[in-house]
């Protein structure tokens, strides 16, 4: 695959197929609460440029997640603009579909910046989680397990599993447990990008400090509902600006996901409920239409790769020789699409 080419045939069969591989599958149906309300045509421009390659390396690859669809987004259309050979590739255990780029051929030219772009269609729907709508969709038990698992930075014994304990108190089931840790998490921690130690998602930090981004406010709240015997999983994506119709987009936006037979997969954003008090009561089962999903999970073992497993995946993960290469630039912007766009002046 070449320069400019708009992969639309791609999307429509290759990544369906692709979504049958492996025990987790982030962008089937299955579990997901129902999409409903206002919704998003939007274009994600995905850029970046690898710096300061070595003189002499051998394999360059870069690894760029792809926003999947399911109940909440559909992506309809991907446009890669390079001349770099790449494939599309998915691991096992969440599902989770990534652009690889073989970068060796213009690291062995000697450029000194190799710049991607990708830009993905996308449209994005507000859900709130319905009662009754899990009832048909149950999750196997290889991929509870998972969500009911530790992560490397989101154990769920210690400190963690006792103040998940005493905040759900006598909670009667799960859902109303979950309510508990979330109205607790938004109540007691502060949005703060201050010092060091935030950003990492990791859960002790998150209550010791009680304070960071949302990395740290959702990795808090799934190692607290996972000692509860709650599944839950953490979600990586970006916000679009409610009050823009283009732009650029200054960095990522992750959220959770809790399970219950009767709702499916139930989503939260605790980071922005924080943010925003008069969005506290929405933002519990309920999300807006401001943001892209790309990625699911912790620890992800990218197909192909001779490095350590990634914390989370967003951001685009290059190797050269087998080792981390982090001289990376990155950026997003977004362009509306359709009505919306013109009530905005877009």
């Amino acid at each position: 695959m070449n320069r400019k080419i708009f992969a639309g045939i791609l999307l429509g069969l290759g990544l369906v197929a692709l979504a049958s591989c492996g025990r987790q599958d982030s962008s089937s149906t299955e579990g997901a609460a129902p999409a409903d309300g206002p919704e998003r045509n939007l274009i994600v421009t995905y850029r970046f440029t690898v710096r300061d390659v070595a003189a002499g390396a051998k394999e360059v690859a870069a690894w760029v997640p792809i926003p999947p669809s399911n109940t909440q987004q559909t992506m309809e259309e991907m446009h890669v603009e390079s001349d770099l050979p790449y494939e599309v590739v998915s691991e096992p255990e969440y599902g989770n579909r990534f652009l690889r780029f073989d970068l060796s051929d213009a690291a062995s030219r000697g450029a000194a910046e190799i710049p991607v772009t990708v830009t993905f269609r996308v449209n994005r729907q507000a859900q709130r989680a319905v009662a009754g709508s899990g009832r048909d969709e149950k999750l196997s038990e290889p991929v509870l397990a998972r969500y009911l698992a530790p992560d490397h930075l989101v154990p769920i014994d210690g400190k963690i599993a006792e103040e998940a304990k005493r905040v759900a108190g006598d909670a009667g089931d799960s859902f109303a447990k979950a309510r508990r840790l979330y109205d607790n998490i938004v109540a007691t921690m502060k949005y703060d990008k201050s010092g060091t130690g935030w950003g990492r998602g990791d859960a002790v930090y998150a209550c010791d400090v009680r304070a960071g981004n949302c990395t740290d406010f959702h990795s808090l709240f799934i190692g607290e509902a996972r000692s509860l015997e709650i599944p839950a999983r953490f979600v990586m994506g970006i916000p679009v600006p409610e009050d823009k119709a283009e732009g650029t987009i200054a960095g990522y936006h992750c959220w959770a996901e809790f399970y219950v037979d009767d709702y499916g997969w139930v989503p939260i954003d605790a980071s922005e409920a924080n943010k925003h008090p008069e969005k506290r009561e929405a933002l519990f089962a309920g999300l807006d239409e401001n943001r892209v999903q790309f990625s699911i999970g912790r620890d992800i073992h990218l197909p192909g790769s001779k490095s350590e497993p990634v914390n989370y995946s967003i951001q685009p993960h290059v190797e050269v020789d087998g080792k981390v290469h982090p001289q990376v630039e990155t950026s997003f912007s977004f362009k509306e699409e359709g009505e919306a766009a013109k009530t905005m002046g877009g």
